[in-house]
């Protein structure tokens, strides 16, 4: 990250699951003016732009990103952004209750909106820049009558708000999935029996109605809108590849109604297949790299016991502040960071130093939050809170060491950017070839008969032509099996 002191706003692009795509994106976002730096994280398909105190917000950041063939799943920070605050009521039990709790958060300066959930007993709160905090909005809420369990902002929650975008973005990648997969495993059972056995009536008719909701509708159409605002924005990305690997085809196998040629719509149900497969995977692999890092996240303590007034009260860690002195019983987690004042006890600091023999801890000695006392009471003075402790820099390490980027990359960036631009222009040469000079690559075909028995070297020159072109897009395009690349 740059020394700039500007704004810093992150965009979640679950549809960024590689070297190529995050390129792409960088490319995108670097044409804005105000644009000082920026940082990609595939592991969790973030984007965090540094940008100048005159540069664009965020809507134009999403704008940017969607307009390279990427959805934008949510936009945070930029210091001008609305905050949401979530409280945790348990007597709002009903839509009478939540009524009158709406009613007095809609008085306040600054609630933009008021969303009630009587099951889970939350209220999502969203406040303008200018608003009131999460104090004021419990103040207000407690002054009806009603006690607030939890306070939670949108900082606060951020791990939760990663969890719900990655299960929405693998689930609509499994139903896209599946909505394509059904149909083409028919076109398939037909295919075979149509092609070695006996000829099926009304068999082009029927693979024509099964692969039209593969290529066109939910199947494909994301992949398709993806194509085409990628060109608009001059980029190419691999939605290119399928797109031209997958319309031409099925378009071209209509002709077949008109007059007897070889049908191309089961290639093109199949390639839109094995892409959604290709994306399911990566969806699936990517959702579980981020949720071993939130597991880690939630390994330390949810509440501490302190000293307050002389008396012992149970409080929410992150209301920790450096200084409180900690109360830690037997068979309790070190709540955050701190030293030891009172006490000694031996500690089971496996899941920071990864040794299982119990550390002896006394009067004096630092503990590391997460940790586990095994026998003694401990009075434990908080020198780290938040952001600051050892586990959160832990994960803010692997978050930063998975969005690193090595000089080769930079080199890659420059390649992978003209890899789909060249693919393009291949995949012309070879229909051109083929259409000029066909003479001059018939023996090659007829060479490959000789090794694989599905190829037709009778078939009419603008047929083999048109099969040479979207065999190199296909070939081209990434392979379900080997995508996404290995994390790092």
């Amino acid at each position: 990250m740059s020394d700039t002191q500007g704004r810093i706003i992150t965009l979640t692009v679950p549809g960024m699951g590689s070297d190529h795509c995050a390129g792409i994106v960088r490319k995108t976002l670097q044409r804005l003016d105000g644009v000082d730096d920026i940082e990609t994280n595939i592991a969790n398909h973030r984007v965090s732009v540094t940008i100048d105190e005159d540069g664009p917000g965020g809507e134009a950041l999403k704008d940017a990103v969607e307009g390279a063939g990427y959805d934008v799943a949510a936009v945070s920070g930029g210091g001008s952004n609305k905050r949401l605050v979530r409280l945790t009521i348990p007597g709002m039990g009903s839509d009478h209750c939540a009524g009158i709790v709406r009613k007095t958060l809609e008085r306040l300066d600054g609630i933009e909106s008021v969303d009630t959930n009587i099951a889970s007993h939350r209220v999502s709160v969203t406040v303008a820049a200018d608003g009131p905090d999460g104090d004021a909005l419990k103040s207000a809420v407690e002054g009806t009558g009603y006690d607030v369990a939890a306070v939670q902002t949108d900082e606060a929650d951020d791990s939760d708000s990663d969890a719900e975008i990655e299960e929405a973005h693998l689930s609509q990648a499994r139903k896209r999935l599946i909505i394509a997969a059904v149909p083409t495993t028919l076109i398939m059972l037909l295919m075979i029996p149509h092609m070695f056995w006996q000829p099926i009536p009304g068999y082009l008719a029927i693979i024509a109605v099964l692969a039209f909701p593969v290529v066109f509708l939910y199947g494909g159409i994301a992949t398709h809108k993806s194509t085409w605002r990628s060109l608009k924005n001059g980029t190419f990305n691999m939605d290119v590849l399928i797109s031209m690997g997958s319309l031409p085809p099925y378009l071209i196998g209509l002709v077949g109604f008109i007059t007897p040629m070889t049908s191309f719509i089961e290639m093109a149900a199949t390639i839109m297949t094995f892409h959604l497969l290709g994306r399911y995977l990566e969806a699936l692999a990517k959702g579980r790299a981020s949720q071993a890092i939130r597991r880690l996240m939630t390994l330390g303590a949810k509440t501490a016991r302190v000293e307050r007034d002389g008396e012992e009260v149970e409080v929410p860690v992150k209301e920790l502040a450096t200084g409180d002195i900690m109360i830690v019983r037997p068979g309790d987690k070190i709540p955050t960071d701190g030293e030891v004042v009172e006490g000694e006890s031996h500690l089971d600091e496996s899941i920071a130093t990864g040794e299982s023999i119990p550390v002896y801890k006394s009067t004096g000695d630092s503990v590391i939050g997460a940790t586990i006392n095994k026998e003694g009471r401990l009075r434990v003075k908080a020198t780290r809170v938040g952001g600051d402790t050892f586990l959160s820099q832990v994960v803010r390490l692997i978050d930063q060491a998975q969005g690193s980027r090595v000089p080769i990359q930079e080199f890659a960036d420059r390649m992978t950017g003209r890899f789909v631009p060249a693919v393009l222009l291949i995949a012309l040469a070879s229909l051109i070839v083929w259409l000029l000079i066909p003479d001059v690559m018939r023996p090659i075909l007829d060479w490959g008969a000789n090794f694989l028995p599905w190829v037709n070297p009778e078939a009419a020159t603008p047929i083999l032509a048109i099969l040479a072109a979207v065999a190199v897009l296909v070939i081209a395009c990434p392979a379900p099996w080997a995508w996404p690349p290995p994390p790092r």
